[in-house]
This record gives structure tokens, C-alpha cells and sequence, in this order.
């Protein structure tokens, strides 16, 4: 039940949350062809920020993983932690409204039951609260995602994320 719960988890985080500039391993040749087809794309400085910020919560979240795969209790702990100081953080509220307030609540008591389950030393519970803490991000970021191609489809997400974030 276990195994099979942890591979559930490494594949939605593997493919859900690093859609951003992570692939699959490919080979070299793949790789430069990719390369050479796709010019990079500037993000301003807002944008960098937003994403620094959200790499360093994927981190984290991959530092629970670990923590559940191996049975470490601290690093469980550890990881859930700083994820919930940064659902506390400025940089968290990119958008306001119901939805995303309902959102953020729904990630912070999710956190908050891994964190909880890890201090009792209860692998199962604390592996069952981070894939439904993993469902809120994918949830989120899937909203996210929708708000921006119905705001302006123009606009890519990460550009009105930061129009969003400008306007406060």
C-alpha cells in the first residue's frame, strides 16, 4: 500500500508540478533540437520573483517526499514547515478572491495534517495528507491557469499573474 501510494505521489509531482521548464531526460540530440526551436523567454523581475519563490515550495515539497520514501520523520516535518511559513508569506497571495483564500486554507490545513501525522511517526497518514496537499498545488495551479486565459488570453498565465501582483 505503501509502495504504491509513494509512486501515486511521484508521478503527480513529476508530472504535475514541474510542467515549467523540466522534461523528461532526453537525449542529447533531443535535447539541442528543443533547444534550438524554442528562443528562451525573459520574465521580468516580478516574474522571476514569483517563480524563485515557487521553486523554493516545489523544493520543499521534495524534501517531504524524500522524508516519506525513507521514513525520516524530521525531514517530513522539516519540509511541511517551510511550506507553511511560505502559505503565510506576501509572495503566496498572487491572487485574491474566495477561491484562491479557499485554496490557500485548503493547502495550510492539508500541510498541517502531514506536519501532524509526521510528529506522531504515522507514514500512512502522513503520505495520505501530502498527496491530498499535492492535489490542493495541482488544483491551484490549475485554476491559476483557467483565471488567466479567461482574463486575457493574450497574456500568458505568469504575465497576468504579475499584473495581478502589480495591481496590489
Amino acid at each position: 500500500m505503501r509502495t504504491i501510494l509513494l509512486i501515486i505521489v511521484s508521478g503527480l509531482i513529476f508530472t504535475g508540478l514541474e510542467n515549467e521548464n523540466r522534461t523528461l531526460p532526453l537525449l542529447s540530440s533531443q535535447a539541442l533540437d528543443l533547444h534550438a526551436a524554442k528562443p528562451p523567454v525573459k520574465k521580468n523581475p516580478t516574474q522571476e520573483q514569483i517563480s524563485e519563490f515557487m521553486r523554493t515550495k516545489l523544493d520543499s515539497s521534495k524534501e517531504v517526499l524524500e522524508g516519506l520514501v525513507v521514513e525520516d520523520f524530521e525531514l517530513i516535518q522539516k519540509g511541511t514547515q517551510k511550506m507553511i511559513e511560505m502559505s503565510n508569506a506576501t509572495e503566496w497571495q498572487l491572487v485574491e478572491g474566495p477561491v484562491f483564500a479557499q485554496q490557500s486554507a485548503e493547502f495550510r490545513n492539508a500541510a498541517k495534517d502531514v506536519l501532524a501525522f509526521a510528529k506522531k511517526k504515522n507514514i500512512d497518514g502522513a503520505s495520505l495528507s501530502y498527496l491530498h496537499l499535492t492535489m490542493t498545488c495541482i488544483a491551484c495551479h490549475k485554476q491559476i491557469k483557467k483565471s488567466a486565459v479567461v482574463m486575457q488570453e493574450a497574456f500568458t498565465p505568469e504575465h497576468v499573474l504579475v499584473t495581478l501582483k502589480s495591481e496590489k
